[in-house]
Formats: C-alpha cells, structure tokens, sequence
C-alpha cells in the first residue's frame, strides 16, 4: 500500500459514463447491458456433493457462459486487481499460493485459526454498489457493475471477479487486524474466507478476543465450529497442513488414510476398493490410481521420506 494511499479506498476507478467503462473494458457498451439485463439466462447453478467427516454437504456454484465469463474477467483484470491489498492477503492474488500462507505460521509458539461464515454469500449488492461508489464511479456504473458481478444479491461462488472483489471489500477488517497484529507482535494472513494468527503463545492468548472481535463490525460473520486455538505441541493445522515444526507438513493421520487404502488395494483388489471409493464434487466415482497418485504426490511435496514408502506400495499393487 503505497504512502498516500487511503485506508478506506483500496482502488480508484473514476468512471462516470457509459462511453468510459466501455472503453476501460474494452466492450461495446451494448454487450455490457445484454449481459447485465439476460444475466441469469447465462448462468448454470451447478450442486456440488462434498462428503467431509463422513457427512454429505452440498455446495453452490455458478458458471459463467463463456461470454459472460470474458467479460467478467476483462472487469477483473482492468478494474479490480489495479488494487493493492494489504500485506498477507493471498487468496484470489496472482502468483500466490497455500506454501505462501502456510510457511508464515511455521513453528510457531500458537496459532489462532478462524473462519468467516458463508464468505461470499453474506457479501450483498449493497455492499458491492456502496464500495464501487467509494471507488469513484457514478451511482449509474456503479449499479452497471453491481449487476454485472452479483447474483442472487450477493457475490456468487464461481465468478471470476469473486474473490478480488470479496479481498477489496474485506479490507478494512484487513487493516484493522494488520494494525492489531504489529501491535501484539502477531503475523497474519487472510486466504478468502480463512484467516490464521500467530506468534507467541501468551501475545495471541491474550489478544484474542479482540481479533475475533474484529469480524462482527466489518460486517462478517465469525463460523465458531471452524475457529481453533492451538500450541506449537499440539499441532495446530493451517489448510490441511501442520505447521509446528520449521516446515509444513501433512498431518501423520492423512498418511496413515492414504496408507491404509493402499494396502486394501493390495491385499482385497482394486476393484473392491473402487467401488466404495470417494466420489467427486459432482457425485461421480473418482478414479482410484490416479486420485491415490494424485495424493501421494501431495504428501510427498511436503513429507518427502513417507511419500517414498507410499510411492514403493503403490507401484507393488496390480491395477
């Protein structure tokens, strides 16, 4: 964030014409307003089935028609990520990756994990048309762009311009936390709806109930079951890996699942384990060797000593 920049203006648009957002965009402004008035004729809801903990959970997602799907990008690209976000701020930022979140909250004394519930849907069109006015555009464009990347009247899983859009409006919970953690001593980081603090064990302690305090008045809100507070002994989690020691590393009870289905694929058969196999996000029978290689890969990134072991009995089993 550059000196002279305003806390509360993450991004200055200055658009206040019709002719002056098409030329921005790069689009007739006729095929703006097609896709802003024939948006939901240019969307598939598609339900995702996810099975966590033994539970079946159904996730919304909306797709873009490959038209629709340009010009939201264009609307990414040459308005939105003109932006600077704050430092830690990684989710939906080219060029950074889960190794960039996790890798700040290694070996750490405690980590204090929290997560905003229903991220994108609890972001309503008011708030996206009140943040594109705050952002200089007129109250005509600013209603242009609402439309264009809101449905259902909040910001929709699926969108392109989703995420930034989510980043720009969650920045001054960003600030706040920033500016609370270098008073605390604290590191923080934000990936879309999942923000983890660290530091020494009695700094994050105490601090605590002020940065979860923070959410409420920012107009977000806290998800309790997925808000954890751990010590460096017991292992806390940072997505899907642990960060206790100086390197991140997949937890020993992911590799003992991963290690168990193989040597059922050895011993019972493929075909047997197949057919009580995992299914995709769309319902449908994952392909066991190349999911089970897809996740040997995973663990081996990180835990480079068991990734063996599991790559030697995958190879040992008859597909």
């Amino acid at each position: 964030m550059s000196n002279n920049q305003s806390p509360h203006f993450p991004l200055k648009l200055n658009l206040n014409s019709h002719n002056h957002l098409a030329l921005r965009l790069g689009y007739p402004i006729d095929t703006i307003e097609y896709f802003k008035k024939n948006k939901n004729s240019n969307v598939k809801e598609l339900i995702l089935n996810q099975i966590k903990n033994g539970k079946l959970k159904e996730r919304v997602v909306y797709n873009p028609s490959p038209q629709y799907k340009k010009l939201l990008r264009a609307i990414n690209s040459k308005l939105l990520r003109r932006s600077v976000l704050p430092e830690g701020v990684l989710g939906g930022v080219i060029g950074k990756c889960i190794d960039d979140l996790v890798k700040v909250h290694c070996n750490q004394e405690a980590v204090l994990s929290m997560d905003l519930k229903k991220f994108f849907p609890s972001i309503k069109s008011g708030r996206v048309v009140k943040f594109f006015r705050s952002a200089g555009c007129s109250p005509d464009i600013s209603g242009i762009l609402t439309d264009l990347v809101t449905l259902k009247d909040s910001l929709p899983q699926g969108f392109p311009t989703s995420p930034m859009l989510a980043n720009l409006i969650a920045y001054g919970l960003d600030i706040q936390h920033i500016m609370q953690g270098r008073k605390y001593n604290l590191r923080r980081t934000r990936w879309i709806d999942d923000i983890v603090f660290s530091g020494r064990s009695k700094d994050l302690a105490i601090n605590a109930k002020l940065l979860l305090g923070a959410i409420k008045p920012h107009g977000f809100q806290l998800n309790n079951k997925k808000t954890e507070y751990k010590v460096r002994s017991n292992n806390p989690i940072v997505v899907g890996l642990d960060v206790s020691c100086k390197i991140p590393h997949v937890p020993i009870v992911a590799i003992a699942k991963v290690r168990e289905i193989l040597y059922d694929c050895k011993y019972s058969g493929v075909k047997s384990v197949q057919v009580a196999y995992e299914s995709d996000s769309f319902g449908r029978k994952k392909d066991l060797k190349s999911s089970l290689k897809g996740r040997i890969q995973y663990i081996a990134r990180y835990n480079k000593a068991e990734g063996e072991e599991l790559v030697e009995i995958f190879n040992s089993i008859d597909y």
